[in-house]
């Protein structure tokens, strides 16, 4: 992310209207993989023997109790993000376009 941090922080200097938008993908790959490693070590179970809202509902603990992990990293290297516009891949409105009908 250094790169993108400072060609925002030029840009910025150069008197253009920035915006760079933190947003973290917990839904992502790496979050299900993570998810499903611990779902089988600790229960025994695949992602399917939950359900998807089963499922959705353990991603969404994951990212309670670790999602913000990422963010402080950013933030303790001063990166220059707009904070208060933070976004996650499942907030409603976001997911909702990548959502089965079911």
């Amino acid at each position: 992310h250094s790169i993108q941090d400072a060609i925002v922080r030029r840009r910025r200097m150069q008197g253009y209207r920035t915006l760079w938008l933190p947003g973290t993908d917990h839904a992502g790959i790496a979050t299900q993989m993570i998810v499903e490693k611990e779902l089988r070590r600790s229960e025994g179970k695949s992602r399917h023997d939950l359900g998807r809202a089963e499922f959705l509902r353990r991603v969404w603990a994951w990212k309670e109790k670790y999602g913000s992990r990422i963010g402080e990293q950013h933030k303790a290297l001063g990166a220059s993000l707009d904070w208060q516009r933070e976004r996650f891949t499942m907030d409603e409105g976001l997911s909702r376009a990548g959502a089965p009908d079911a």
